[in-house]
């Protein structure tokens, strides 16, 4: 069932971006990425046949941390195997990130937001090393007031409490932001939070499967919201 898109609210002050595909053009191997931390699973007694490369990594950990939940682990021990989960995908994502480049529009686009006053936030499931690198690399970082990532004291997206923490670290009401990202990921986020969502094509998931999870707008990329974005603030 398609799913109503929440509307924004009166008053815009922060936009916050997914990162990769959104406003990056990802270099991180995630087959690899999946592939080592199937791995390391095995190698703690896990099955096999119950984790699959195709599967996103959130359903990988989830899974994870469910089974181990269920089956008495101390939340010490937890907590120090999803720590060295981290670490496994922090040095993948760290391979390749000189040669991140941006999304057409994605430096225009945050410029254009910061001189009209708004706010700007990263929400991403990378680790802050990556993320910022990424950032300074393709000359957007100081265009960005607060990243929220993977290495946060919070549950990561699709949970709304690591979308929620960056709202506090903007230092404005979840009713004043709203999310931009590729991924129905991003949308069960900003779905959980109760804020608008907006998408763009540069991840490669089709629109109808966009629309369906509650997409306010869908745009080729982030240029296209340039105008869009002009028009709503101008309102």
């Amino acid at each position: 069932m398609t799913r109503m898109p929440t509307k924004p609210g009166m008053r815009l002050r922060a936009v916050i971006f997914d990162l990769d595909d959104t406003l990056v053009e990802s270099t991180v191997n995630y087959g690899k990425f999946k592939s080592l931390v199937i791995e390391r699973l095995i190698s703690w007694g896990q099955d096999r046949q119950s984790y699959s490369p195709d599967e996103t990594i959130v359903a990988i950990l989830s899974r994870y941390e469910q089974r181990m939940n269920a089956s008495g682990m101390s939340q010490k021990e937890l907590d120090s195997r999803m720590a060295e989960l981290d670490r496994i995908m922090d040095e993948v994502e760290m391979e390749h990130v000189a040669e991140t480049k941006a999304i057409k529009g994605a430096g225009k686009l945050l410029r254009m937001l910061r001189s009209r006053g708004v706010k700007i936030g990263i929400l991403t499931r990378g680790c802050e090393g990556y993320a910022e690198a990424a950032l300074e690399v393709t000359g957007m970082l100081d265009s960005v007031d607060s990243i929220e990532c993977r290495n946060s004291k919070t549950k990561a997206k699709p949970n709304p409490e690591s979308y929620l923490r960056l709202v506090h670290a903007l230092g404005v009401q979840k009713d004043e932001t709203m999310f931009v990202g590729d991924h129905p990921i991003d949308a069960q986020c900003a779905a959980n939070a109760g804020v608008p969502f907006v998408a763009v094509r540069t991840g490669e998931v089709p629109d109808e499967i966009l629309r369906e999870v509650g997409c306010l707008e869908v745009f080729a990329d982030v240029s296209e919201m340039i105008t869009w974005f002009e028009s709503n603030l101008a309102n």
